[in-house]
């Protein structure tokens, strides 16, 4: 009975520990969904999970499997208020896009996946806007939403930092244990 305890107590810190990357990426996108007031309310929260969606899926699209971006989605949609299936859509095509431009991308330094950033944050701020003017019936003011994906670009680069960092604990954690 204690063997098959212990091996449950392994087996399940396993799954916690590949998992991080999610749970980092949910706890952020909280962190910055919380209402601060920080600059008067005229500058958008960066988007910490397209952020995490992108870096995961060149570097480690094992850690963050298309379930877990679904996953990240549908708990942006939740904690927002937005209809169901918005955000977990509009991150599984940025996941999608990514992935499908892996091989572009990996070699890169940091200022190319940079720039490859910058160009998924624009499609994306683009998709959102349109969907959410087709959601909504109306044409959305696309200002807040190209605003959003101009403070994500800026956050990329500290925050791929933070990812590069679990990245190396992940990857080497098997060695350690």
């Amino acid at each position: 009975m204690f063997n098959f305890l212990q091996g449950a107590i392994v087996w399940l810190s396993g799954r916690i520990w590949f998992s991080l990357p999610l749970i980092v990426a949910i706890a952020g996108m909280m962190v910055t969904m919380t209402p601060m007031n920080l600059f008067g309310g005229w500058l958008p929260a960066p988007d910490i999970a397209l952020i995490a969606v992108f870096f995961w899926a060149i570097y480690g699209p094992a850690f963050l499997p298309p379930w877990a971006v679904l996953l990240l989605g549908l708990s942006h949609d939740f904690a927002s208020g937005a209809p169901i299936g918005f955000w977990a859509v509009l991150y599984l095509m940025a996941y999608g896009f990514t992935l499908s431009q892996r091989v572009f991308f990996i070699g890169r330094t940091g200022l190319g996946a940079w720039v490859g950033f910058m160009i998924v944050a624009a499609l994306t701020a683009a998709a959102a806007w349109f969907l959410g003017s087709v959601v909504y019936m109306r044409w959305l003011p696309p200002t807040q939403i190209y605003l959003q994906a101009i403070i994500s670009i800026a956050f990329y680069l500290p925050m791929s930092k933070v990812f590069f960092f679990m990245r190396r604990m992940l990857t080497t954690a098997r060695e350690a244990l």
